[in-house]
């Protein structure tokens, strides 16, 4: 389908948002980009199309996508994070709140380590996220798939300042378990919590 408008209509920055079974023109983002064929990171590249991605999602998929989807699709196609940035993809990862918790410290240890609950092992080890690939995904690659990368995204003159205050100044603690919290937000350089 994108590469029928792409060929159609030229080549520009349209951001299209697909959902799972609908379509919201203004946005190039496939939404809960989470199960594909292994060829299709290289085709997101080439198109300049953004997987919108929910970590969190990945630790209930562990146990039923081997189920639903068989072993070899699961274990080939399944959140396949590096895989799309090695394609030159974008990865914009979000919480999918609130079916998922919307506080991202939890997204971003996902995305890291892929241990699903009671495992001892990660899932499709080779698709981890290193910490700067995840906060990537979580700051600018997210605001630049709602065209909100002029505004948000990280701490930039001219940028709106929105950060937390974490409990602790090591990332080593955040990627840990229970480790780190949240100790105040800020929008738009106002203290929203506590």
């Amino acid at each position: 389908m994108y590469e029928s408008v792409f060929s159609t209509n030229g080549v520009r920055d349209r951001r299209f948002r697909v959902k799972i079974f609908s379509l919201n023109v203004d946005c190039s983002n496939i939404e809960h980009a989470q199960h594909l064929p292994p060829e299709t990171p290289a085709r997101f590249g080439e198109l300049g199309i953004v997987a919108s991605v929910q970590p969190e999602h990945l630790l209930d998929d562990a146990e039923s996508a081997t189920k639903k989807l068989g072993i070899d699709r699961a274990h080939k196609g399944s959140y396949l994070f590096k895989s799309l940035l090695a394609g030159n993809g974008q990865l914009a990862l979000g919480s999918d709140f609130p079916v998922s918790d919307i506080n991202p410290l939890g997204g971003i240890k996902t995305a890291m380590k892929r241990i699903p609950p009671v495992w001892d092992t990660a899932w499709i080890p080779t698709e981890r996220l290193s910490l700067n690939e995840a906060l990537k995904g979580y700051t600018l690659s997210a605001a630049r798939a709602c065209f909100l990368d002029s505004d948000l995204g990280s701490l930039s003159p001219g940028k709106l300042a929105d950060f937390v205050i974490l409990s602790t100044d090591s990332w080593d603690d955040v990627v840990a378990e229970e480790s780190a919290s949240v100790e105040a937000t800020y929008v738009g350089g106002v203290q929203a919590y506590p």
